[in-house]
């Protein structure tokens, strides 16, 4: 069963990354590296969780197959989920077998536990660690999306403009981050403990995240 304490982990360090009015007790750290090891400090645990998460779907729904109350449009939205928990390759080989057809049997049921058993979700932000061209198009796709939703673009051409001063970094920082919580909470993409996650969220959050980064290196690139 999913551990959600690591999910008030995930959401109590987006919301330090979103709190635009937050003082750090060392002000000679420079908010640059500060915000990105926020960035980094989710992410063992948001995996974690997604591993967690798509371990608890896959033991419910073959309970359900062992149980015979098991549908054909069950296992279609079940499908629809391993999409969004797994790697491309990853999803063919589990999805091959998914049919009521082909689980008709404990020995067909068990087969298929132990492929989906020996499954690791999909880690999307290692994909962000990849030279663009190796990027998957639809990942680049969904960055792309929330770099522009979150105004970073146009945030930073203003950056760019002229050299990036303590105080004009600190402005654009605020920026940033008061758009992002705006984001989360309009988009439901949760930053209070009494939020939670979908096997649909979780891309999206890691897309955000990737898109929060690609920022954050932006103006690490720009003169002081």
């Amino acid at each position: 069963m999913a551990d959600l304490s690591l999910q008030s982990f995930v959401l109590a360090r987006l919301a330090d990354f979103c709190d635009w009015r937050v003082r750090r007790t060392d002000e000679s750290e420079h908010p640059l590296p500060y915000l990105q090891a926020k960035l980094r400090e989710i992410e063992p645990s948001l995996y974690t969780l997604k591993q967690q998460l798509y371990e608890d779907a896959v033991a419910s729904t073959l309970e359900q197959v062992r149980s015979g109350i098991m549908t054909s449009k069950g296992l279609e939205d079940f499908c629809f989920l391993l999409e969004r928990y797994l790697a491309p390759g990853d999803f063919v080989d589990a999805a091959f077998d998914l049919s009521l057809d082909r689980l008709r049997t404990g020995e067909d049921i068990e087969r298929m536990r132990e492929t989906l058993k020996h499954l690791c979700v999909h880690r999307l932000l290692d994909e962000e660690r990849q030279p663009p061209e190796y990027r998957r198009p639809t990942w680049e796709h969904m960055v792309r999306e929330f770099y522009l939703r979150m105004d970073f673009e146009r945030l930073q051409i203003i950056a760019a403009r002229r050299p990036l001063s303590a105080q004009r970094l600190q402005y654009i920082l605020r920026r940033m981050q008061r758009n992002v919580a705006e984001h989360c909470s309009v988009f439901r993409h949760p930053t209070e403990h009494g939020g939670t996650f979908t096997p649909f969220m979780t891309p999206r959050m890691e897309a955000l995240l990737a898109a929060c980064g690609r920022f954050l290196e932006q103006l690490r690139s720009l003169p002081e």
